[in-house]
């Protein structure tokens, strides 16, 4: 356990969450650590909190740059890293103390280059006791299948040897960048280790960043990458290409949709004309999709008065469910 581990962390205007973030990788109870924070151009006190922090700690160091995208950010942490071990957490979420002692030793005890361990939202956090805390080792077809199966592409929940990311970069300007990242990292292994205990902690209050925030044009973009798992994982079985194509449709089912919540972005159709051919490419029987059908089959304007009775019918359960746990509690 005497590997230097580095944790790189793009920030940039996260200045209610950075204490808690830079605070729960200080207190790991895995020591030795390189903590290396890139300010992304933070136009809010983020910098001074970094600067503050590595004075109190000096495995933090501190670059500022000029503001280029968590892409650029991340790799230029990983051009100055000098650890055995490389990690990654985003400046508005937290770990577990526990997270990186836990993820090493397990990679040593197994020979692995890669430890994967859970995650669990910030609203969801009271629940935590409730998660299997197991672990296991799985091969290539069996990690390959929980990632695309439950689309676990964030890079912040792994801890990587400096073999496997040896001249691996991120593609800079483009959204969803982890699942480019991830889907060539995975093809490089036989391997993978996997703890069920959600040590990652995903904060669903900020909604400042341009995944999280409101639907705009430029989230159009992102739909590159699960065109590109579709041709990276085309060498698979058959049970992963209908993984890939299942990802591929709810990936832009979920654009269709919220595009048909703002109109404005498409009155001409254009971008739902193009959505609805891939969808008609991709879905098959075999990964029957009920809103994916609902796209193939239904008129553009039919399938908007679908939508939005589909939405009234969630959202009602949602509040019977609600009102019920409630009655059940008292």
């Amino acid at each position: 356990m005497n590997y230097l581990l580095s944790v790189i962390v793009p920030v940039y205007n996260v200045e209610p969450y950075l204490e808690r973030c830079i605070t729960s990788i200080v207190n790991q109870t895995y020591k030795r650590l390189e903590i290396i924070l890139i300010n992304d151009g933070s136009t809010d006190s983020s910098g001074a909190i970094c600067d503050r922090k590595a004075i109190m700690d000096n495995r933090i160091r501190v670059y500022h740059i000029a503001n280029s995208g968590s892409s650029i950010a991340r790799n230029y942490g990983l051009e100055r890293c000098h650890g055995d071990y490389i990690a990654f957490v985003d400046s508005d979420d937290w770990i577990d103390q526990n997270m990186f002692s836990s993820m090493i030793s397990f990679a040593i005890k197994n020979s692995l280059e890669v430890v994967e361990c859970n995650s669990i939202n910030s609203k969801e956090i009271t629940n935590v006791h409730q998660i299997d805390k197991g672990y296991r080792i799985e091969n290539k077809d069996e990690f390959i299948c929980r990632i695309l199966k439950y689309k676990r592409f964030a890079v912040w929940r792994r801890v990587y040897h400096k073999r496997v990311l040896k001249d691996k970069f991120f593609i800079p300007n483009i959204l969803h960048q982890d699942v480019y990242y991830t889907i060539d990292i995975i093809n490089s292994l036989t391997r993978l280790g996997y703890l069920s205990q959600p040590f990652y902690i995903y904060n669903v209050e900020n909604m400042n960043s341009v995944i999280r925030g409101k639907y705009s044009l430029t989230k159009l973009n992102s739909i590159g990458a699960p065109l590109y798992v579709i041709q990276q994982t085309d060498i698979y079985n058959s049970k992963i290409k209908t993984l890939a194509s299942n990802y591929l449709v709810h990936f832009l089912t979920s654009h269709y949709n919220s595009l048909y919540l703002n109109n404005k972005f498409d009155p001409d159709f254009r971008h739902r004309k193009q959505i609805k051919g891939l969808i008609n490419k991709h879905q098959q029987l075999h990964n029957f999709s009920f809103c994916g059908y609902a796209i193939k089959l239904l008129p553009f304007k039919l399938y908007g008065t679908f939508l939005l009775i589909n939405n009234t019918r969630i959202d009602l359960q949602r509040k019977l469910y609600t009102f019920f746990k409630h009655v059940k509690s008292q």
